[in-house]
């Protein structure tokens, strides 16, 4: 469930909205002088190392050299990423 509250209501009941966020709600805080979100707040999610390695295993072997030639050694790896930054006209 998601609420959106405005600066002042959210300062003005603080505590009951972060009881909310605790038990899974999103508060989005808004600016309503500049009519827009400003924040929003979400409860902070625990590590599961079940989900953790089953999202690994899923995603083991996914890429490839056999499936990305591009990248099947380090060399590879940085020609193919200098050549998309070129492209892209991004400086670092």
């Amino acid at each position: 469930m998601t609420f959106t509250v405005s600066i002042s209501e959210f300062r003005n009941n603080l505590s009951e909205y972060l009881e909310k966020v605790s038990h899974g709600t999103t508060i989005l805080v808004r600016d309503e002088k500049k009519d827009r979100v400003v924040a929003e707040v979400v409860g902070k999610k625990e590590f599961d190392p079940v989900a953790f390695r089953r999202s690994l295993k899923a995603a083991a072997g996914v890429f490839t050299a056999k499936n990305h030639p591009e990248w099947r050694t380090k060399k590879d790896v940085i020609k193919w990423l200098e050549k998309e930054r070129s492209a892209a006209d991004r400086t670092f």
